[in-house]
Parts: C-alpha cells; structure tokens; sequence
C-alpha cells in the first residue's frame, strides 16, 4: 500500500478489511493497514461477510478500477470481482502454484526448502489458482532463517513488483498471464495452535524447521510429562539442532539472501525448468560425493563400502524421541527421532522467557524424563 501511495500515481480509493477486534481488556486490536490508511487519510470499509449483497452494491457503487488483495483470508466471488473494470490481483508468498492458502511463507520454511518467492495472480473465485501476471525468480532461504525475517524480504520484493504490474496494467497495453499447471499445485493450509507442539519423531532438523516457521504463532511448544507432578506446558525460546553425536548439523549459513530488483517475467515455466535442472545437479552431486566416499572407504578399509553405515550412530537403548538425554548446567538437550535438540531458552506455563541455566535453576530434571 505505502508503494501505491508514494508513488503518486494512483488512487488508492479505501482500504476493505475485516471489522475492528478487541482483546480481553477491550482494547482495539491495531494492525498495520489500519495504521496505514489513518497515516495516508485513507477511508477504511469494515466488512464482516464479503458475500453479502451489501458487499457486492458497495463494490458497484465504488466502481474501482482494481482491487488489490494481500493477506485478506477470504476468497472474493466472481461478482464481487466483476465489480471493478480490470477484477482483482493478488500478491502471494510462492512461487505459485506451489504452497497455495493461507500460509505459503511458514510451509516454505517447514518443509526446508532453500528457495521460493513471490507470484501475482489475477483472481479467480478459488484459492490461489488464477493465472500468474508477473513472478520473481527464486529468493534464496537462509538455514537459519524464521518466517519474520523471510516474509519481510519477500515483502520488500513484492512491493515493487505489485506496482510495476500496475503501471503495466494501466498502460493499456496487453498483459500476458500464465495458466497455472494446476497438476502440480500443492497446498499451504493456515497453521492451527496443535500445529506448535514439537514432533519429537521427527529429525532434529525437521523440528528445527518447524520452530522456525512457527516463532511468531503457535511458536514451539512441549509438555514435560513430571515425575509424580502435574504436567507442564513448556515454550521453546531458542533451539539447535544437533547430530546424535552432539555436533551442528547445519553449521555457518554461506548464502547471501538478496532482495533483486523487480521484473515482469514468464517465470512459471522458467522456475519449473529451474527446479528440475537444480534437482538434477544436486542428485549428479550427491552421486559424485557417493563415489568419491566409495574409493576413499575402499582405499581404507578391506570390507564392502556400504554408504549407509558412515558415521552411523548408534544410541543407547534408554535414549528415544522426547527423552531428556542431558540436563545440567546450560545444557537442556532432548532426543529427537533422529538426532536431538539442545535448548538454550524456554518458557514455562505463566512465567517469563529464560535461560536454560535460569529454568534448570529453579526445576530438577533427570536424564530419562519425557517430553510429550
């Protein structure tokens, strides 16, 4: 919005959102387009259903040239879309049509993925499947990175890429859309709050993902199931992944994540060509170190090269997925599935934030006691 705005060009006629909330001390619940629109004078339309006949007259009466979504959670009809000469677009956290609802950034980031990005759409009546306007190429993901600082970045790229597709739209001159290859869409549904208790199955790495997809809401949670007490809900803070063998598993993050500058581009078939030739460089690499790992093991040893057996850990029998494995000092750490995870700050239910050592202080834990 502040990128229409400054630009001088446009007329940005009133911001459409969802009535105003209230918390539990009855205090009006602020929010950074509300904030907007008081900043700029611009008048704000409070709608609590947009399928409403009230909604469509509103939007007939207006008669805007387009309508701009962002984050609205709600699917706009085919009527009410109809209601402004060039219908509606909508800037979205993907490389569409991967990740499409609600929550494209979080999955991004659960799923480990090393890249994504930003798509325009032209809408439709249905969840993210309209045709693509405009695309950027892929934004790299930091390993170490959380959803707050990853949808910045990608905020700071799709401002300028919403307003170069506007200005293309209102040259008059023809805009090209991409169908989405709607075979290949996969979803990114809204995050629920049983979605932050820690899967302790999974990989260290995998928890890791998800702690950093989830820092802002649910944020991580667990239950330490207390010997002869009742349980208590513990918030993770701050979390390292780490090998069965107490080492970093993800190390120093070489990658510089850059903001590029805007382009209008047939991206679709151009991300798509790009992730099967990454796909393939990184199975020809991951081949080549298999090779290279074959003849230094055969060169070594005199048994039979088996890639599956280096440095293999093999845990004692008492140590399982949610098992406290050390606990002492500033040291919390936790079995994983597969690896495990050291603390460095939590939260227990009712209290403040604090360190590992604060919490250890002041709760006995012994090595063999369950998170759950």
């Amino acid at each position: 919005m502040r990128a229409i705005c400054d630009s001088g060009e446009f007329e940005v006629q009133c911001l459409v959102t969802n009535p105003l909330r209230y918390d539990k001390n009855n205090q009006p619940v602020k929010t950074p387009a509300r904030e907007f629109a008081a900043e700029y004078e611009i008048p704000v339309c409070e709608k609590e259903e947009f399928k409403s006949q009230e909604f469509y007259d509103f939007i007939y009466l207006m008669r805007p040239d387009l309508l701009f979504v962002c984050d609205f959670g709600h699917i706009l009809s085919k009527l009410a879309l109809r209601g402004a000469l060039l219908g509606g677009i909508n800037l979205h956290g993907s490389l569409l049509p991967k990740y499409r609802g609600a929550a494209p950034v979080n999955w991004a980031v659960i799923n480990g993925d090393s890249f994504t990005g930003v798509s325009i759409i032209h809408m439709e009546p249905a969840i993210d499947a309209g045709p693509v306007i405009a695309q950027s190429p892929p934004i790299a993901i930091s390993p170490h990175e959380d959803v707050l600082s990853l949808e910045l970045r990608l905020a700071e790229f799709g401002a300028p890429l919403v307003l170069e597709t506007i200005r293309k739209m209102a040259s008059g001159d023809p805009v090209r859309i991409i169908e989405q290859i709607h075979s290949q869409s996969t979803k990114a549904p809204k995050l629920t709050k049983e979605d932050g208790r820690v899967k302790w199955n999974l990989k260290s790495r995998e928890i890791y993902n998800w702690f950093r997809a989830t820092v802002e809401w649910p944020r991580l949670f667990t239950t330490w199931n207390r010997k002869n007490k009742q349980e208590l809900r513990l918030i993770l803070g701050e979390i390292i992944p780490l090998s069965d063998n107490f080492e970093d598993i993800i190390g120093f993050d070489y990658t510089s994540p850059l903001v590029v500058p805007p382009i209008l581009m047939d991206a679709k078939l151009d991300n798509l060509n790009m992730i099967n030739n990454e796909t393939k460089k990184a199975e020809q690499k991951k081949q080549q170190q298999l090779k290279t790992n074959k003849k230094k093991f055969q060169t070594e040893n005199k048994t039979p090269y088996n890639s599956q057996i280096i440095r293999k850990t093999q845990r004692p029998e008492w140590i399982k997925a949610g098992v406290v494995v050390k606990a002492e000092g500033n040291d919390l750490i936790v079995a994983a599935g597969e690896g495990v995870i050291k603390i460095l700050k939590i939260q227990p239910a009712g209290k403040r934030m604090m360190t590992t050592h604060e919490f250890l202080e002041g709760h006995k834990i012994e090595p063999g006691e369950k998170f759950i």
